[in-house]
Protein backbone atom coordinates (compact mmCIF):
# COMPACT_ATOMS: atom_id res chain seq x y z
CA UNK A 1 0.00 0.00 0.00
CA UNK A 2 2.83 2.40 0.90
CA UNK A 3 4.56 1.66 -2.43
CA UNK A 4 1.37 2.32 -4.36
CA UNK A 5 0.99 5.64 -2.57
CA UNK A 6 4.58 6.56 -3.44
CA UNK A 7 4.00 5.96 -7.16
CA UNK A 8 0.82 8.02 -7.04
CA UNK A 9 2.72 10.85 -5.35
CA UNK A 10 5.52 10.77 -7.87
CA UNK A 11 3.03 10.65 -10.71
CA UNK A 12 1.46 13.82 -9.34
CA UNK A 13 4.85 15.48 -9.23
CA UNK A 14 5.41 14.61 -12.88
CA UNK A 15 2.22 16.22 -14.12
CA UNK A 16 1.85 19.08 -11.64
CA UNK A 17 2.70 22.53 -12.97
CA UNK A 18 3.59 23.63 -9.46
CA UNK A 19 6.99 23.04 -7.83
CA UNK A 20 5.45 20.76 -5.23
CA UNK A 21 8.70 20.34 -3.29
CA UNK A 22 9.67 24.03 -3.34
CA UNK A 23 10.93 25.37 -0.03
CA UNK A 24 9.23 28.62 0.93
CA UNK A 25 11.59 28.93 3.89
CA UNK A 26 14.75 29.38 1.79
CA UNK A 27 16.09 32.92 2.15
CA UNK A 28 19.38 34.54 1.26
CA UNK A 29 21.44 37.64 1.98
CA UNK A 30 24.59 39.19 0.55
CA UNK A 31 26.98 41.12 2.80
CA UNK A 32 29.01 44.15 1.69
CA UNK A 33 32.29 42.18 1.65
CA UNK A 34 30.84 39.63 -0.79
CA UNK A 35 29.91 36.78 1.58
CA UNK A 36 26.58 35.15 0.67
CA UNK A 37 24.24 33.45 3.13
CA UNK A 38 21.50 30.97 2.18
CA UNK A 39 19.20 29.59 4.89
CA UNK A 40 16.62 26.84 4.46
CA UNK A 41 14.55 26.67 7.64
CA UNK A 42 13.39 23.25 8.79
CA UNK A 43 11.94 22.97 12.28
CA UNK A 44 11.20 19.25 12.41
CA UNK A 45 14.07 18.57 14.85
CA UNK A 46 16.47 20.74 16.90
CA UNK A 47 19.37 20.06 14.52
CA UNK A 48 21.17 22.18 11.95
CA UNK A 49 23.58 21.57 9.09
CA UNK A 50 26.19 24.31 8.67
CA UNK A 51 28.14 24.32 5.42
CA UNK A 52 30.75 26.83 4.30
CA UNK A 53 31.38 26.68 0.56
CA UNK A 54 34.33 28.21 -1.26
CA UNK A 55 34.23 28.96 -4.97
CA UNK A 56 37.65 27.41 -5.38
CA UNK A 57 38.73 23.93 -6.41
CA UNK A 58 41.02 22.03 -8.70
CA UNK A 59 40.16 24.25 -11.68
CA UNK A 60 41.79 27.22 -9.92
CA UNK A 61 45.26 25.66 -9.62
CA UNK A 62 48.26 26.67 -11.68
CA UNK A 63 50.09 24.14 -13.90
CA UNK A 64 52.49 22.16 -11.76
CA UNK A 65 50.46 22.87 -8.62
CA UNK A 66 47.69 20.30 -9.01
CA UNK A 67 46.18 19.06 -5.76
CA UNK A 68 46.67 22.37 -3.99
CA UNK A 69 42.96 22.98 -3.34
CA UNK A 70 42.66 19.56 -1.72
CA UNK A 71 45.86 20.10 0.27
CA UNK A 72 44.41 23.31 1.60
CA UNK A 73 41.23 21.54 2.69
CA UNK A 74 43.43 19.38 4.95
CA UNK A 75 45.28 22.43 6.29
CA UNK A 76 42.05 24.04 7.45
CA UNK A 77 42.03 21.50 10.30
CA UNK A 78 45.62 22.23 11.39
CA UNK A 79 45.00 25.16 13.67
CA UNK A 80 44.29 28.89 13.64
CA UNK A 81 44.97 31.83 15.92
CA UNK A 82 42.51 30.58 18.58
CA UNK A 83 42.35 26.87 17.77
CA UNK A 84 45.13 24.31 17.99
CA UNK A 85 45.67 21.52 15.45
CA UNK A 86 42.63 19.25 15.48
CA UNK A 87 40.83 21.40 18.05
CA UNK A 88 38.07 22.47 15.66
CA UNK A 89 36.86 18.90 15.21
CA UNK A 90 37.27 18.15 18.92
CA UNK A 91 34.99 21.05 19.81
CA UNK A 92 32.40 19.97 17.27
CA UNK A 93 32.44 16.45 18.75
CA UNK A 94 32.18 17.85 22.28
CA UNK A 95 28.86 19.55 21.49
CA UNK A 96 27.49 16.33 20.01
CA UNK A 97 28.16 17.13 16.37
CA UNK A 98 30.30 15.84 13.55
CA UNK A 99 32.27 17.56 10.82
CA UNK A 100 34.11 16.95 7.58
CA UNK A 101 35.03 18.56 4.26
CA UNK A 102 35.44 17.76 0.57
CA UNK A 103 37.09 19.23 -2.51
CA UNK A 104 36.10 18.97 -6.17
CA UNK A 105 37.25 20.62 -9.36
CA UNK A 106 34.71 23.41 -8.85
CA UNK A 107 34.45 24.03 -5.11
CA UNK A 108 35.56 23.22 -1.57
CA UNK A 109 33.07 22.73 1.26
CA UNK A 110 33.35 22.40 5.05
CA UNK A 111 30.34 21.11 6.96
CA UNK A 112 29.08 20.34 10.45
CA UNK A 113 25.94 18.68 11.79
CA UNK A 114 25.27 20.20 15.21
CA UNK A 115 22.51 20.94 17.71
CA UNK A 116 20.65 23.97 16.45
CA UNK A 117 21.38 25.80 19.71
CA UNK A 118 25.13 25.74 18.92
CA UNK A 119 25.03 27.19 15.40
CA UNK A 120 26.26 30.60 16.57
CA UNK A 121 29.33 29.00 18.14
CA UNK A 122 30.09 26.96 15.04
CA UNK A 123 29.82 29.98 12.76
CA UNK A 124 32.24 31.85 15.00
CA UNK A 125 34.77 29.03 14.82
CA UNK A 126 34.38 28.70 11.05
CA UNK A 127 34.95 32.42 10.50
CA UNK A 128 37.92 32.45 12.87
CA UNK A 129 39.78 29.63 11.14
CA UNK A 130 38.89 31.07 7.76
CA UNK A 131 40.38 34.47 8.62
CA UNK A 132 43.28 33.46 10.87
CA UNK A 133 44.51 30.09 9.69
CA UNK A 134 47.91 29.09 11.08
CA UNK A 135 49.75 27.63 8.10
CA UNK A 136 52.61 25.97 9.94
CA UNK A 137 55.47 24.45 7.92
CA UNK A 138 55.80 21.41 10.21
CA UNK A 139 52.09 20.64 10.04
CA UNK A 140 52.22 20.99 6.26
CA UNK A 141 55.19 18.60 6.01
CA UNK A 142 53.24 15.97 7.95
CA UNK A 143 50.00 16.49 6.08
CA UNK A 144 51.46 16.38 2.58
CA UNK A 145 52.78 12.89 3.37
CA UNK A 146 49.28 11.87 4.45
CA UNK A 147 47.87 13.19 1.17
CA UNK A 148 50.49 11.37 -0.88
CA UNK A 149 49.56 8.15 0.87
CA UNK A 150 45.88 8.92 0.23
CA UNK A 151 46.68 9.20 -3.47
CA UNK A 152 48.57 5.90 -3.43
CA UNK A 153 45.71 4.12 -1.67
CA UNK A 154 42.77 5.58 -3.59
CA UNK A 155 44.27 5.93 -7.06
CA UNK A 156 47.67 4.40 -7.68
CA UNK A 157 46.81 1.10 -5.99
CA UNK A 158 43.34 1.02 -7.59
CA UNK A 159 43.61 0.13 -11.30
CA UNK A 160 40.03 1.19 -12.06
CA UNK A 161 40.66 4.64 -10.59
CA UNK A 162 43.89 4.88 -12.57
CA UNK A 163 41.99 4.11 -15.77
CA UNK A 164 39.49 6.91 -15.16
CA UNK A 165 42.30 9.31 -14.27
CA UNK A 166 44.17 8.50 -17.47
CA UNK A 167 41.11 8.63 -19.69
CA UNK A 168 40.14 12.08 -18.35
CA UNK A 169 43.61 13.40 -19.13
CA UNK A 170 43.39 11.90 -22.62
CA UNK A 171 39.84 13.04 -23.43
CA UNK A 172 40.33 16.74 -22.59
CA UNK A 173 42.85 19.15 -24.05
CA UNK A 174 42.21 22.39 -22.13
CA UNK A 175 39.55 21.94 -19.48
CA UNK A 176 40.83 21.58 -15.89
CA UNK A 177 38.73 18.45 -15.40
CA UNK A 178 41.63 16.68 -17.14
CA UNK A 179 43.65 16.89 -13.88
CA UNK A 180 42.83 14.82 -10.78
CA UNK A 181 41.49 16.77 -7.80
CA UNK A 182 43.95 15.02 -5.50
CA UNK A 183 46.77 16.12 -7.81
CA UNK A 184 49.47 14.35 -9.77
CA UNK A 185 52.05 12.74 -7.49
CA UNK A 186 54.96 14.66 -9.02
CA UNK A 187 53.19 17.92 -8.18
CA UNK A 188 52.39 16.84 -4.61
CA UNK A 189 56.07 16.10 -4.03
CA UNK A 190 57.04 19.62 -5.09
CA UNK A 191 54.40 21.65 -3.25
CA UNK A 192 55.69 23.93 -0.49
CA UNK A 193 54.17 25.78 2.43
CA UNK A 194 54.64 28.97 0.42
CA UNK A 195 52.42 27.53 -2.31
CA UNK A 196 49.75 26.89 0.30
CA UNK A 197 50.07 30.39 1.77
CA UNK A 198 49.81 31.97 -1.68
CA UNK A 199 46.73 29.89 -2.47
CA UNK A 200 45.13 30.95 0.82
CA UNK A 201 45.80 34.62 0.20
CA UNK A 202 44.44 34.51 -3.35
CA UNK A 203 41.33 32.37 -2.98
CA UNK A 204 40.16 32.29 0.64
CA UNK A 205 38.53 35.70 0.39
CA UNK A 206 35.01 36.74 1.47
CA UNK A 207 33.90 37.15 -2.13
CA UNK A 208 34.29 33.37 -2.60
CA UNK A 209 32.32 32.36 0.53
CA UNK A 210 28.81 30.92 0.57
CA UNK A 211 27.42 30.04 4.00
CA UNK A 212 24.56 27.53 3.80
CA UNK A 213 22.49 26.59 6.83
CA UNK A 214 19.63 24.10 6.79
CA UNK A 215 17.72 23.17 9.92
CA UNK A 216 16.04 24.50 13.03
CA UNK A 217 17.17 28.11 12.78
CA UNK A 218 15.59 31.51 12.19
CA UNK A 219 16.86 33.41 9.17
CA UNK A 220 17.07 36.84 10.78
CA UNK A 221 19.01 35.53 13.75
CA UNK A 222 21.46 33.61 11.57
CA UNK A 223 21.84 36.61 9.30
CA UNK A 224 22.90 38.72 12.28
CA UNK A 225 25.41 36.08 13.43
CA UNK A 226 26.96 35.71 9.98
CA UNK A 227 27.05 39.50 9.71
CA UNK A 228 29.24 39.83 12.79
CA UNK A 229 31.47 36.85 11.89
CA UNK A 230 31.99 36.30 8.17
CA UNK A 231 30.40 39.64 7.33
CA UNK A 232 33.17 41.56 9.10
CA UNK A 233 36.07 39.96 7.23
CA UNK A 234 38.13 42.42 5.23
CA UNK A 235 36.93 42.46 1.62
CA UNK A 236 39.38 41.28 -1.03
CA UNK A 237 38.82 40.57 -4.71
CA UNK A 238 38.94 37.00 -5.94
CA UNK A 239 40.92 36.16 -9.08
CA UNK A 240 38.89 35.20 -12.17
CA UNK A 241 38.15 31.50 -12.39
CA UNK A 242 39.85 29.38 -15.03
CA UNK A 243 37.08 28.49 -17.48
CA UNK A 244 38.48 27.60 -20.92
CA UNK A 245 36.27 26.43 -23.75
CA UNK A 246 37.09 22.81 -24.49
CA UNK A 247 37.49 22.26 -28.26
CA UNK A 248 35.08 19.85 -29.89
CA UNK A 249 36.70 16.41 -30.35
CA UNK A 250 38.18 16.03 -33.84
CA UNK A 251 37.61 12.27 -33.85
CA UNK A 252 37.66 9.19 -31.65
CA UNK A 253 40.56 8.51 -29.28
CA UNK A 254 41.66 5.22 -27.82
CA UNK A 255 44.07 4.30 -25.06
CA UNK A 256 45.19 1.18 -23.23
CA UNK A 257 46.30 1.08 -19.59
CA UNK A 258 48.32 -1.94 -18.53
CA UNK A 259 48.36 -2.36 -14.76
CA UNK A 260 48.40 -5.14 -12.17
CA UNK A 261 44.69 -5.91 -11.91
CA UNK A 262 42.37 -8.84 -11.42
CA UNK A 263 40.03 -8.16 -14.34
CA UNK A 264 39.79 -5.97 -17.47
CA UNK A 265 37.60 -2.90 -17.77
CA UNK A 266 36.36 -0.62 -20.56
CA UNK A 267 35.49 3.05 -20.07
CA UNK A 268 33.98 5.35 -22.70
CA UNK A 269 33.76 9.10 -22.18
CA UNK A 270 33.02 12.31 -24.06
CA UNK A 271 32.49 15.99 -23.21
CA UNK A 272 28.86 17.11 -22.99
CA UNK A 273 27.18 20.37 -21.93
CA UNK A 274 26.07 21.23 -18.40
CA UNK A 275 23.01 23.16 -17.30
CA UNK A 276 22.67 26.87 -18.02
CA UNK A 277 19.20 27.84 -16.76
CA UNK A 278 17.07 29.46 -19.43
CA UNK A 279 19.50 28.52 -22.21
CA UNK A 280 19.68 24.74 -22.58
CA UNK A 281 17.18 23.38 -20.06
CA UNK A 282 15.49 20.87 -22.37
CA UNK A 283 18.73 19.55 -23.89
CA UNK A 284 20.55 18.98 -20.61
CA UNK A 285 17.48 17.53 -18.91
CA UNK A 286 17.16 15.10 -21.82
CA UNK A 287 20.81 14.07 -21.34
CA UNK A 288 20.06 13.38 -17.68
CA UNK A 289 17.00 11.30 -18.60
CA UNK A 290 18.96 9.39 -21.25
CA UNK A 291 21.64 8.57 -18.68
CA UNK A 292 18.97 7.44 -16.23
CA UNK A 293 17.51 5.12 -18.88
CA UNK A 294 20.94 3.64 -19.47
CA UNK A 295 22.10 3.33 -15.88
CA UNK A 296 19.38 4.06 -13.31
CA UNK A 297 17.23 1.58 -11.43
CA UNK A 298 16.43 -2.09 -11.98
CA UNK A 299 15.49 -1.59 -15.64
CA UNK A 300 18.73 0.14 -16.62
CA UNK A 301 19.43 -0.70 -20.26
CA UNK A 302 23.18 -1.19 -19.85
CA UNK A 303 22.66 -3.77 -17.14
CA UNK A 304 19.65 -5.40 -18.75
CA UNK A 305 20.96 -5.60 -22.32
CA UNK A 306 24.75 -5.84 -22.06
CA UNK A 307 25.05 -7.74 -18.77
CA UNK A 308 21.92 -9.85 -18.31
CA UNK A 309 21.06 -10.64 -21.94
CA UNK A 310 24.25 -10.47 -24.00
CA UNK A 311 26.70 -11.38 -21.20
CA UNK A 312 29.27 -8.86 -22.43
CA UNK A 313 30.22 -7.71 -18.90
CA UNK A 314 29.39 -8.58 -15.32
CA UNK A 315 28.65 -4.95 -14.46
CA UNK A 316 27.93 -1.86 -16.55
CA UNK A 317 26.81 1.66 -15.79
CA UNK A 318 27.02 5.30 -16.90
CA UNK A 319 27.13 8.73 -15.29
CA UNK A 320 26.47 12.40 -15.97
CA UNK A 321 26.60 15.49 -13.76
CA UNK A 322 24.66 18.42 -15.27
CA UNK A 323 25.70 20.79 -12.46
CA UNK A 324 29.29 21.55 -13.42
CA UNK A 325 31.10 24.50 -14.93
CA UNK A 326 31.52 24.57 -18.70
CA UNK A 327 31.25 20.85 -19.48
CA UNK A 328 30.95 17.43 -17.94
CA UNK A 329 32.68 14.24 -18.98
CA UNK A 330 29.81 11.86 -19.66
CA UNK A 331 30.95 8.29 -19.13
CA UNK A 332 29.95 4.64 -19.41
CA UNK A 333 31.90 1.59 -18.36
CA UNK A 334 31.88 -2.17 -18.34
CA UNK A 335 33.56 -4.44 -15.81
CA UNK A 336 34.62 -7.55 -17.71
CA UNK A 337 35.13 -11.13 -16.66
CA UNK A 338 38.20 -13.19 -17.64
CA UNK A 339 36.58 -14.51 -20.84
CA UNK A 340 34.79 -11.31 -21.86
CA UNK A 341 36.17 -9.11 -24.64
CA UNK A 342 36.65 -5.35 -24.59
CA UNK A 343 35.90 -5.18 -28.30
CA UNK A 344 32.64 -7.09 -27.91
CA UNK A 345 31.54 -4.87 -25.03
CA UNK A 346 32.27 -1.73 -27.06
CA UNK A 347 30.36 -3.08 -30.07
CA UNK A 348 27.41 -3.97 -27.84
CA UNK A 349 27.47 -0.55 -26.20
CA UNK A 350 27.32 1.32 -29.50
CA UNK A 351 24.57 -0.98 -30.80
CA UNK A 352 22.52 -0.07 -27.75
CA UNK A 353 23.20 3.64 -28.23
CA UNK A 354 22.18 3.38 -31.89
CA UNK A 355 18.90 1.70 -30.93
CA UNK A 356 18.09 4.47 -28.44
CA UNK A 357 18.98 7.18 -30.96
CA UNK A 358 17.02 5.77 -33.89
CA UNK A 359 14.01 3.93 -32.46
CA UNK A 360 10.89 5.30 -30.82
CA UNK A 361 11.38 5.27 -27.06
CA UNK A 362 8.88 3.34 -25.01
CA UNK A 363 6.81 5.84 -23.02
CA UNK A 364 6.76 3.65 -19.92
CA UNK A 365 10.58 3.58 -19.93
CA UNK A 366 10.74 7.35 -20.35
CA UNK A 367 8.25 8.08 -17.58
CA UNK A 368 9.96 5.63 -15.21
CA UNK A 369 13.30 7.38 -15.75
CA UNK A 370 11.75 10.78 -15.06
CA UNK A 371 10.00 9.46 -11.94
CA UNK A 372 13.29 8.08 -10.61
CA UNK A 373 15.08 11.40 -11.06
CA UNK A 374 12.25 13.21 -9.30
CA UNK A 375 12.11 10.57 -6.55
CA UNK A 376 15.82 11.05 -5.81
CA UNK A 377 15.20 14.77 -5.41
CA UNK A 378 12.15 14.28 -3.22
CA UNK A 379 13.88 11.78 -0.92
CA UNK A 380 16.95 14.02 -0.67
CA UNK A 381 14.79 16.62 1.06
CA UNK A 382 14.70 14.33 4.11
CA UNK A 383 18.44 14.87 4.61
CA UNK A 384 19.71 18.17 5.98
CA UNK A 385 23.10 17.36 4.51
CA UNK A 386 21.80 16.70 1.00
CA UNK A 387 19.53 19.74 1.04
CA UNK A 388 22.41 21.98 2.05
CA UNK A 389 24.75 20.33 -0.45
CA UNK A 390 22.31 20.91 -3.29
CA UNK A 391 22.03 24.59 -2.39
CA UNK A 392 25.77 25.01 -1.99
CA UNK A 393 26.80 23.36 -5.24
CA UNK A 394 24.20 25.27 -7.29
CA UNK A 395 25.51 28.51 -5.81
CA UNK A 396 29.18 27.60 -6.17
CA UNK A 397 29.01 26.72 -9.87
CA UNK A 398 26.98 29.81 -10.73
CA UNK A 399 23.58 28.22 -11.40
CA UNK A 400 21.91 29.63 -8.29
CA UNK A 401 19.85 27.76 -5.71
CA UNK A 402 16.75 29.67 -6.77
CA UNK A 403 16.70 27.53 -9.95
CA UNK A 404 16.59 24.15 -8.25
CA UNK A 405 12.86 23.65 -8.90
CA UNK A 406 13.29 24.70 -12.54
CA UNK A 407 15.53 21.68 -13.03
CA UNK A 408 12.80 19.18 -12.22
CA UNK A 409 10.35 21.19 -14.29
CA UNK A 410 12.71 20.68 -17.22
CA UNK A 411 12.91 16.96 -16.44
CA UNK A 412 9.10 16.69 -16.55
CA UNK A 413 9.00 18.25 -20.02
CA UNK A 414 11.44 15.81 -21.65
CA UNK A 415 9.85 13.80 -24.45
CA UNK A 416 10.98 10.78 -26.48
CA UNK A 417 12.22 12.95 -29.34
CA UNK A 418 14.37 14.97 -26.93
CA UNK A 419 16.15 11.83 -25.72
CA UNK A 420 16.80 10.58 -29.24
CA UNK A 421 18.06 14.01 -30.27
CA UNK A 422 20.64 14.41 -27.48
CA UNK A 423 21.94 10.88 -27.87
CA UNK A 424 22.38 11.40 -31.59
CA UNK A 425 24.08 14.77 -31.02
CA UNK A 426 26.36 14.06 -28.05
CA UNK A 427 26.77 10.32 -27.35
CA UNK A 428 28.62 9.38 -30.51
CA UNK A 429 31.56 7.09 -31.28
CA UNK A 430 33.34 9.81 -33.25
CA UNK A 431 33.37 12.05 -30.14
CA UNK A 432 34.38 9.34 -27.67
CA UNK A 433 37.60 8.54 -25.89
CA UNK A 434 37.76 4.83 -25.08
CA UNK A 435 40.06 3.43 -22.41
CA UNK A 436 40.79 -0.25 -21.84
CA UNK A 437 42.35 -1.62 -18.67
CA UNK A 438 44.44 -4.67 -19.52
CA UNK A 439 45.58 -6.67 -16.47
CA UNK A 440 49.25 -7.56 -16.34
CA UNK A 441 51.17 -9.80 -14.00
CA UNK A 442 52.23 -8.20 -10.74
CA UNK A 443 50.72 -6.96 -7.50
CA UNK A 444 47.01 -7.69 -7.59
CA UNK A 445 47.15 -9.12 -11.13
CA UNK A 446 47.13 -12.56 -12.67
CA UNK A 447 50.39 -14.35 -13.24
Amino acid sequence: MRQAFLFLALGYLLISSDAAWATPHMKSARFPNGVKLVVDESHAAPVAMVQVWLKVGGRDEMPGKTGLAHVFEHMMFKGSRKLGPGEFSKRIAAIGGNDNAFTTHDYTAYFETVPASRVDEVLGMEAERFAHLRLDAEEFAKEIRVIQEERRMRTEDDPNSRLFEEISATALRLHPYRNPVIGWMQDLRRLTIEDVRSFYKAHYVPENVIVVIVGDVEFEHVKAVVGRTFGRLRPRSAPPRFAPVEPEPLGPKRMVVRLPAQLPMVAITMPVPVWRPGENDREVAALAVATQILAGGYGARLQRDLVDRERLAFQASAGYDPFGMGIDLWFAYGMLGPKQSAGQFEAGFWRLIERLASHELDLDTLEAAKRNIIADEVFAQDSLYLRAKEIGRLEAVGIGAEHRDAWLEAIRKVGPADVRRVIHKWIRADRATTGVLQPKAGKGGRS
